[in-house]
């Protein structure tokens, strides 16, 4: 179950989602969720993780119907039984770049590694043509790179993974 399905279905059971920064999902009750907004959610998801980790606090489901409750159990549980990979719609990239790293011919690397500082980020390549250990980044990444490269850079590097594999 992609996360996208997850909260549409979240919405017809009577639930509202908000994202975190941190990649948590915060679930509200909507009867909390107009009332209180700050404290009233029932639990917090993880969904990124292998497993989904579920941070609750099960008294504001006190109120709800126990067919509701395990509707929603349920759900969570469907969401886990999907790997976590498949669990968001992104499209995923690699970086790579035509070098001439073994001698005067240009070959194709991907970058496997990337360090940043402050002020310097460094790209690290795989052998030629190693596509098994490539970076994956997701548009979202890619743009927060932006602020150290232009963009017409990055855009000019990267590659959608359904092309390599």
């Amino acid at each position: 179950m992609k996360i996208d399905e997850f909260k549409a279905t979240l919405r017809q059971l009577a639930y509202t989602t908000t994202d975190a920064r941190s990649g948590m999902i915060k679930v509200y009750s909507q009867k909390y969720w107009q009332e209180d907004n700050v404290n009233g959610w029932c639990f917090r998801l993880a969904p990124a993780r292998k497993k989904v980790i579920v941070d609750k606090q099960w008294d504001k489901l006190d109120d709800m119907p126990v067919f509701n409750v395990r509707d929603l159990l349920n759900l969570i549980a469907e969401l886990e039984k999907t790997p976590a990979k498949e669990r968001f719609p992104e499209k995923k990239y690699v970086l790579f770049a035509m070098r001439c790293a073994e001698g005067p011919v240009p070959v194709k690397q991907y970058v496997n590694a990337i360090s940043i500082s402050t002020n310097n980020v460094e790209f690290h390549f795989g052998f030629v043509d190693e596509k098994a250990d490539a970076m994956e980044f997701t548009q979202k990444k890619l743009d927060s790179l932006s602020d150290f490269f232009p963009k017409a850079a990055i855009d000019a590097m990267k590659e959608p993974m359904e092309e390599i594999k």
